[in-house]
C-alpha cells in the first residue's frame, strides 16, 4: 500500500527446462492502501512445485506506511509522501507436499522414505522494513518463514522431514533521470543470508527509455546473469520477461531458466504519472 494505489501481480517461473520434473513457481499478488489510515493490505497465492515436492500457500499481509511530511500537520497519502517507512507483517497457511515414492535414491535399498507419502498444512510468518525517499532510493530488510517449521511425513519404513530455514534478505536501490525524466536508471543490489548456507548477494541496472521500455541486467553471486525486459502502459499495465543465464559448464545439460509478469495498477487519475520502477527483479 506504499504507493497509494492497487497493484497486482502475476507472475510464471520455469527453471532448468531440459530436467525431468523442473521446478516452476505460479504466483498470484495484490495490495494496496487503506485510505486516510496510512495502512496497507495485500495477499498472494503461491504454488511451487520442484519434482516430487511442493507446496500451495495463501498469504495476508498488512503494513503500517509512516509518511515523513516536509511541513507538520500537513496530510499527504502514502503515494504522494517524499520520505516513508513501512513496517509490515504477513500470516501464511501452507500446504507441504511429498511424494517420496517418486524420489532417485542414492541407494535403492535404503527404505526410510520410500513409502513416504502425503500431504501437511501448518501456519508461517514474516516480517519487514521499508524506507523510500521519493523515486530516488529506496532500502528494505526482511526475514521470511518466521517460524523455521518441522514437517515430519510419516511412511511405513519411517519419517520423512522437511524444515524451513528463516532467511535474512537485505535491498537497496534508485533511480537516476536524466534528459528532462525521458531516460533513467535503476540501480539495485540485493543480499540473502540463511544458516547453513552460502550468502548469495546480487547487483544490477536497468535502463528505462520515455518511462514505455525497459532492459536490465543483473550479476548473481552463485554464477548467473539475469536478462530482463519490458513495456509499460500508462502506468497501467507492465509485461515483463526475465532469463537467467548460468555461467557454469553444465548449463547446457539442465536447460534455462525462463520468468513472466503481467502487472496492472488501478489508481486515481491524480496518482498516474507519479508511480515509480522499484518492481526491479532480484
Amino acid at each position: 500500500g506504499m504507493e497509494g494505489y492497487v497493484h497486482g501481480v502475476a507472475t510464471f517461473r520455469k527453471q532448468f527446462t531440459k530436467i525431468d520434473q523442473s521446478p516452476y513457481t505460479a504466483m498470484l499478488a495484490f495490495n494496496g492502501e487503506v485510505k486516510d489510515k496510512h495502512l496497507g493490505l495485500g495477499g498472494y497465492l503461491l504454488q511451487d512445485v520442484t519434482g516430487p515436492t511442493g507446496k500451495t500457500s495463501g498469504t495476508f499481509s498488512v503494513a503500517y506506511n509512516i509518511p515523513i511530511l516536509k511541513k507538520f500537520g500537513t496530510h499527504y497519502s502514502n503515494g504522494h509522501a517524499d520520505h516513508i517507512i513501512s513496517i509490515g507483517a504477513s500470516i501464511s497457511v501452507v500446504q507441504y507436499r511429498l511424494q517420496a515414492d517418486k524420489l532417485l535414491l542414492d541407494n535403492p535399498g535404503d527404505p526410510q522414505l520410500y513409502t513416504s507419502r502425503g500431504s501437511k498444512i501448518f501456519p508461517d510468518a514474516s516480517f519487514g522494513i521499508y524506507y523510500r525517499w521519493k523515486d530516488v532510493l529506496f532500502a528494505g530488510v526482511s526475514v521470511p518463514q518466521v517460524m523455521g517449521l518441522n514437517i515430519n511425513y510419516q511412511g511405513k519404513d519411517g519419517t520423512a522431514a522437511i524444515k524451513t530455514v528463516q532467511h535474512v534478505n537485505v535491498l537497496v536501490g534508485g533511480k537516476i533521470e536524466w534528459a528532462r525524466g525521458n531516460f533513467s536508471s535503476n540501480p539495485i543490489a540485493s543480499f540473502r543470508w540463511e544458516n547453513g548456507a552460502p550468502p548469495q548477494g546480487d547487483i544490477g541496472l536497468r535502463f528505462m527509455m520515455y518511462k514505455i521500455f525497459w532492459i536490465g541486467v543483473n550479476y548473481r553471486s552463485i554464477n548467473y546473469m539475469v536478462f530482463e525486459a519490458g513495456f509499460n502502459v500508462k502506468d497501467i499495465f507492465k509485461v515483463a520477461y526475465a532469463y537467467d543465464f548460468n555461467m557454469a559448464k553444465y548449463r547446457t545439460e539442465i536447460g534455462s531458466t525462463h520468468e513472466l509478469s503481467l502487472v496492472f495498477n488501478v489508481s486515481d487519475k491524480k496518482s498516474i504519472g507519479r508511480r515509480n520502477n522499484h518492481g526491479l527483479r532480484f
